[in-house]
């Protein structure tokens, strides 16, 4: 297994817009962090997105990836699904739709919030990412790897942190 962390800052991104703190004005390298993303490789085949940030797209450029197989979601908050569209180019590379796995909140949202790619009068092709939604409902496998939802408190909502073998994913939580 393979994690790479592709943003670990916070909903706003590191620096903040108009913020003059410490770590805003920083020229260390780590305080220039974008939102929260992580790509999980399993057995050198299977390539797991978790969540599509609004950076997504230079994040993928950054690291090269090339292939998503699977896209998991956390949460449905914006810093979260707001790169949901990059993800076509993914759908274009491997000619296949890409599914995606999240709790029922969270697929309501995107089916709300990114109407177009749902909607069957929109034409299919390159403009719209081509998705299937799967509903979780506890563990289930991606190609012959267990990945196991871990229900978490962000505030007062409960969202979804994931366990792939001995390593788990919990964004958003304290």
């Amino acid at each position: 297994m393979r994690v790479v962390f592709l943003g670990t800052g916070t909903s706003h991104g590191v620096p903040m817009i108009g913020c003059d703190c410490a770590v805003c004005r920083s020229d260390d390298s780590r305080d220039k962090r974008t939102r929260s993303s992580i790509v999980v490789t399993l057995g050198g085949d299977t390539t797991i997105l978790v969540d599509t940030p609004p950076d997504l797209r230079m994040q993928a450029l950054t690291l090269g990836l090339r292939r998503v197989d699977v896209l998991l979601y956390t949460h449905s908050h914006s810093d979260h699904i707001a790169g949901l569209d990059d993800v076509r180019r993914f759908n274009a590379v491997s000619g296949e739709p890409l599914p995606v796995f999240a709790d029922a909140a969270t697929l309501d949202e995107l089916r709300q919030r990114f109407s177009y790619a749902f909607d069957r009068d929109t034409p299919m092709g390159s403009g719209i990412p081509d998705l299937r939604l799967w509903t979780l409902g506890g563990p289930f496998c991606v190609r012959h790897h267990e990945v196991v939802p871990v229900p978490i408190m962000h505030g007062r909502r409960q969202i979804l942190g994931f366990r792939f073998g001995r390593f788990a994913y919990l964004t958003d939580c304290s």
